[in-house]
């Protein structure tokens, strides 16, 4: 079980003076598309190790479970993606003109304290939820279930943040995109 919960992805964080790390406020619709590829990659890689505790049918139902969540990753991957290229685009259509963030570093620090403890809410409830898949007290399908309305329950929190309409459109992006894979 330990190595369930001692499992994060580094791929989105940043070191902190303290040497802890944090996961960075999102100043592009790209970092938003960032995180949530990485939160795939983690809900997957926990699926995978709850797979490898688990016996029987509940082995390869988290398998199946990571399957998906694989799924989700590269829907998000394929709009990050059209969104790099628009970005491209704009910059060589305009000569090499740099694009500026429409969150500026300013904003991201008001933010960040925030946004840390909406993630560290959904890390905590995510942990307790392993704990109850260990036991055997939830299934893992209301496990599947519960992590499903928890993510989406974040995206929608963390969106309410933002006052810069390109972010909050990616987290509705990533909401429509969790709920049409989970159809």
């Amino acid at each position: 079980m330990a190595k369930v919960l001692e499992k994060v992805s580094d791929y989105n964080y940043a070191s902190v003076d303290d040497g802890s790390k944090i996961i960075s406020c999102p100043r592009y619709m790209n970092d938003v598309y960032t995180l949530g590829i990485d939160l795939q990659y983690y809900i997957g890689d926990i699926y995978l190790q709850m797979g490898e505790m688990s016996l029987g049918q509940a082995k390869s139902q988290y398998k199946k479970m990571a399957v998906s969540e694989l799924e989700i990753k590269e829907k998000i991957q394929e709009i990050n993606n059209v969104r790099l290229n628009e970005l491209l685009s704009h910059f060589y259509n305009n000569g090499g003109q740099i694009l500026e963030a429409p969150l500026t570093t300013e904003q991201a620090k008001e933010i960040q304290p925030f946004f840390n403890r909406i993630l560290d809410t959904y890390f905590k409830r995510l942990e307790s939820l392993l704990v109850l898949a260990a036991e055997g007290s939830i299934t893992p399908d209301r496990l599947d279930r519960m992590i499903n309305f928890d993510t989406v329950e974040l995206y929608g929190n963390i969106g309410k943040l933002f006052k810069v309409d390109e972010i909050v459109k990616g987290f509705k992006v990533l909401i429509k995109i969790r709920e049409n894979v989970r159809k």
